[in-house]
């Protein structure tokens, strides 16, 4: 005669399970949901303050050129401004003459 065959053991959920195991993934995706969006506002916020930074270094430094360039040419040391606001020149002499000019009638 032979043995009866050996019983195999299925490994199945059953529905208490099946309910533990999905709420436990509901928990997971939404962490992970959470967890992604705050990554991606942190990188949008990052990107967005460096764009900032970079127009920002941008027009300081054209508004420095214009100063340098206004600087250089003799005839426009008296009128350099900076974001609007007048620049002096640094040079004691440059300074007394501009202040001269500045005394003059103008047609």
């Amino acid at each position: 005669m032979s043995s009866p065959a050996p019983a195999t053991t299925v490994g199945a959920l059953d529905s208490s399970q099946v309910q533990n195991v999905g709420l436990g993934a509901i928990v997971v995706i939404v962490l992970l949901g959470l967890l992604l969006a705050r990554m991606v506002t942190k990188m949008i916020t990052r990107v967005v303050v460096l764009l900032v930074a970079v127009v920002l270094a941008v027009v300081i430094y054209q508004q420095r050129d214009r100063v340098a360039t206004a600087v250089a040419d003799a005839g426009k040391r008296c009128e350099a401004t900076f974001f609007g606001v007048h620049v002096q020149p640094d040079d004691p002499t440059v300074r007394k003459a501009c202040d001269q000019a500045a005394k003059l009638p103008r047609d």
